[in-house]
């Protein structure tokens, strides 16, 4: 009997290694993913071989293996077995019914990082590291993860973290990684400190040697370096000494620009000439005592009109005049030089309030370092175009611009212009709330510079930022001390976060430094609109402590907006957050009334008739405001928030609030920004819209009906959407004079021509995030002739809709809205200030059956019902029918 108990285990074992072997691969002797996953039969170390093609892998899914798993309930082993073959997709649906654990986020955020999802890869990663720091296959996938992104120091000291963990195979391939990673940065990085170090050194000593076959490995920084050396040189000699390298500039770049500039400076006079170059050396070098008097004595000497270019260029303090840079260069055709000038005068134009003026000139200005072969120069442009689309809001292209100069400083080895280009990668992700790659892109960069003060400055600067979007006022404290701690100014954004701090986690200093940086904002060095948000920082600092002194200086900051608002996104930021403060301050006062009459004021719309909620936010706080059906005005303030707000609003009103509209036939909800996009804020069962329009509902104009629907449309390929069922005639049944577009006719311009004069608007499509186009969701139609396929909310607010019409958006999240810091700009709300009396717009992907709920609601309004009880009677209807529908709850009314 043991005999034969023996032979059936043996046989069954041996039955079981080969199934065993094709859930895990564990029969190969190479590994085919390179991230890890936590189940033990998963994480055997081979070595890591690449697949030759991207994709699935050539071994077979064991299904009939799978199953037995699925039997057993292992959705865990499924998917992790999915992974390992390369179906992410699979694995990622089976993750989805495992309970929440740090092994099953470490493989959610595999499969994201396979398929090229690397912001939800790592914020998957980090959440799993704040709660289990030592987790080693979220830390070995972060380390890859971080490789990939590029950030080549912060992925060595996460491997050299995985290495120390001891685990065989496994620590020494990490270890292996972490050296490969810094011995590339560090050759890198050698470089270009040495031939930055021979150029520093020729400044100082005119003797020193200058080797052109060296320099010619950084042709950007030498020729940047090699104005300075002209300008140091103190006689004629020593000016034709730097002959060979312009000979060797100009042939990278064509023509012989400093080859002329070398022989035209070698005939001046140097008897005026030669003290002023000692000097201007010293300002190179940032050791002159006086800059601006040194200036002043430039301005008088001919012979050094060169020099007094060069001076300007660097001392941005010092007052001077487009006028001023044009006589300058009046006999200069160096387009280095040229391209130089442009971008101050762009920054000249800013200063004035001419933005429109400033990137005008900076794209014309990369146009030509591109066309005259100046690479460096366009690093340069792109950084500063990053940096003024950030000031603006245009975040998407922000991100590009950043992305483009840190991938071509790179391909030049100009490894101090890659550390600037990640802090502009990092502020561009920061205004997105991408908080875990803007705070990997900034990490980089201290590892980077850590001798750097102005880096340091900056980089502990943006992460105080970082901290307090997420609500931790102590680890800002630390950072913002750190940016401090080189003895630079905390700028604009430091007193921002100071007026945070002074609130969140004071200190008796933060007055001084604060008071300290608003004082040093002028117009010498801040733009009209940076300017008027030192006045909002003035009024969140003082509001704090003297409710009524800092609602006077609010208000200020308000005015100061206004004549801005068209070409200031600075100035649009200031407006909205000083009502929200202006709000939230109010309801810490207690003045509940006054803080109801600052959310109208804010939407630009009365305070309507009735039932009303007011409901405003403000970083940790938050004020709810109603007045019931006898009149009767109730508040709440809170200020214990210490998480982001959710998509969805639910609980944000409190119970006892929501008691008090109960009785009420319908509700109005003046909603802030960001609660203006978002579902829940009050519950189902009450009739309710947000209030966007400008006062009383008007009557419908005496129009004949017209019934646009859009259906049908063919979106670019490239965007890779489901093709959605055609609007049945069931769904259009009623319809009075239908116009239907179809297909190649549903374009962009020929949507918005019917849009103007309809009475119905039903549009069924796509709703797409394509940040490029519109800060809003944007609706996916047929591309035009020349490629356009968007209905964005800037074109529609330059459209009006005659006919006063109903709109149903029966698009996927057509009301859901980017992650903007401050402002918001939606589908719906566009609409609305078109001329649309009502429009209907999910937050949350719907159904493609959806055209019968729709088709139902506006019946009801059709025979008279008000729009937002047809909502609340239709969605109560569908819950009773088919409990459990819930996203007709995220079916948001806008009036």
């Amino acid at each position: 009997m043991a005999a034969g108990f023996g032979a059936v285990r043996y046989w069954k074992q041996r039955g079981a290694l080969p199934e065993r072997s094709s859930l895990w691969l564990s029969d190969l002797p190479t590994r085919s993913l390179e991230v890890r996953l936590a189940h033990p039969a998963a994480d055997v170390h081979r070595r890591f071989v690449p697949p030759r093609e991207p994709g699935p892998a050539a071994r077979p899914v064991p299904l009939g293996a799978l199953s037995r798993l699925e039997e057993q309930g292992d959705a865990y082993g499924v998917a992790i077995s999915y992974l390992l073959h390369g179906y992410t997709e699979q694995a990622l649906a089976h993750l989805a019914h495992v309970p929440p654990s740090p092994d099953r986020d470490t493989a959610h955020a595999a499969a994201a990082l396979l398929r090229g999802r690397h912001d939800e890869a790592l914020e998957l990663l980090d959440a799993t590291l704040e709660e289990e720091p030592r987790h080693p296959q979220a830390r070995w996938n972060r380390a890859v993860l971080m490789r990939e992104l590029g950030l080549s120091l912060v992925a060595a000291t996460t491997f050299e973290g995985v290495a120390a963990q001891g685990e065989p195979g496994w620590s020494d391939e990490a270890r292996e990684q972490a050296r490969s990673l810094r011995a590339r940065f560090q050759e890198r990085a050698d470089a270009w400190k040495a031939t930055r170090a021979m150029l520093l050194a020729r400044l100082r000593t005119p003797d020193a040697p200058l080797p052109v076959e060296t320099l010619g490995r950084f042709p950007g920084l030498a020729r940047e370096r090699f104005y300075d050396l002209l300008g140091a040189a103190e006689d004629a000699t020593r000016v034709r000494e730097l002959l060979p390298l312009a000979r060797a500039l100009d042939h990278v770049s064509g023509g012989r620009a400093l080859e002329d500039t070398v022989e035209r400076l070698a005939a001046l006079d140097f008897t005026r000439r030669a003290p002023l170059a000692r000097e201007y050396v010293k300002l190179v070098l940032e050791e002159h005592p006086s800059p601006a008097g040194l200036i002043e004595r430039l301005r008088q000497e001919e012979t050094a009109r060169d020099l007094l270019l060069g001076a300007l260029l660097r001392t941005p303090g010092v007052a001077r005049t487009q006028e001023e840079l044009r006589d300058l260069t009046r006999d200069v055709t160096d387009p280095w030089v040229l391209s130089r000038v442009e971008q101050e005068g762009a920054r000249l134009d800013d200063l004035a309030g001419q933005g429109a003026q400033a990137g005008d000139r900076l794209r014309a200005a990369l146009t030509g370092c591109r066309e005259h072969k100046l690479p460096l120069r366009c690093v340069d442009l792109l950084t500063w175009l990053s940096q003024r689309a950030t000031a603006s809001n245009r975040l998407v292209e922000a991100e590009e611009s950043a992305r483009a100069a840190w991938q071509e400083a790179a391909a030049l080895g100009e490894w101090e212009r890659e550390g600037v280009a990640l802090v502009m990668l990092a502020n561009a992700t920061r205004f997105q709330r991408r908080v875990a790659l803007s705070r990997a892109y900034l990490n980089e960069s201290l590892a980077r510079q850590p001798e750097d003060c102005m880096a340091r400055t900056h980089a502990h600067r943006n992460l105080a930022s970082l901290a307090l979007m997420r609500f931790r006022p102590q680890e800002a404290r630390d950072e913002l001390e750190a940016s401090l701690a080189c003895g630079q100014t905390p700028g604009l954004q430091g007193a921002w976060i100071l007026a945070d701090l002074a609130r969140l986690d004071p200190r008796p200093s933060d007055e001084a430094r604060l008071r300290a940086e608003l004082a040093r904002v002028t117009p010498l060095t801040e733009n009209p609109g940076r300017r008027v948000l030192a006045t909002l920082i003035e009024g969140r600092f003082t509001v704090a402590r003297d409710w009524r002194q800092g609602q006077q200086v609010l208000r200020r900051a308000i005015a100061e907006a206004e004549p801005l608002l068209r070409t200031s996104a600075d100035a649009r930021d200031a407006r909205v957050v000083a009502f929200q403060t202006l709000a939230v301050s109010a309801g810490h006062a207690g003045a509940f009334r006054e803080a109801l009459d600052v959310v109208a004021e804010s939407l630009q719309v009365p305070v309507p008739e009735g039932c009303v909620l007011a409901a405003a936010v403000e970083d940790e706080r938050t004020v709810t405001v109603v007045r019931g059906l006898q009149g009767q005005v109730r508040g709440h303030y809170d200020a214990s928030r210490t998480r982001p707000l959710r998509d969805d609003l639910t609980g944000l009103v409190p119970a006892e609030l929501v008691a008090l509209l109960r009785d009420c036939p319908r509700v109005a909800v003046l909603a802030a920004p960001p609660l203006d996009s978002r579902a829940g804020i009050l519950p189902p069962d009450l009739a309710w819209s947000f209030r966007v329009g400008t006062g009383a509902q008007a009557p419908p104009p005496a129009k004949p009906p017209l019934h646009v629907v859009v259906s049908d449309v063919e979106p670019p390929a490239s965007l890779r959407l489901a093709r959605l069922p055609p609007a049945t005639d069931a769904d259009l049944e009623g319809a009075q004079r239908l116009l239907r577009l179809k297909g190649t006719q549903a374009t962009p311009e020929r949507v918005l021509e019917a849009m103007e004069q309809a009475t119905d608007i039903d549009i069924h499509a796509h709703g797409v995030v394509d940040r490029a186009l519109s800060d809003a969701t944007v609706i996916a139609l047929s591309p035009q002739q020349d490629g356009h396929y968007a209905l964005t909310a800037e074109e529609l607010r330059r459209r009006h809709l005659h006919g006063a019409p109903l709109v149903v958006l029966g698009a996927c999240s057509a009301a859901r809205l980017a992650p903007v810091l401050h402002q918001t700009s939606s589908l719906p709300q566009a609409f609305v200030a078109s001329g649309a009396r009502a429009v209907f717009a999910a937050t949350a992907d719907i159904p493609n059956d959806a055209g019968a709920f729709f088709r139902a609601v506006r019946e009801r309004i059709q025979a008279g019902t008000e729009p937002s009880q047809a909502l609340r009677a239709e969605r109560l209807e569908w819950h009773r029918q088919q409990p459990g529908m819930s996203w007709v709850d995220k079916v948001l009314l806008y009036q």
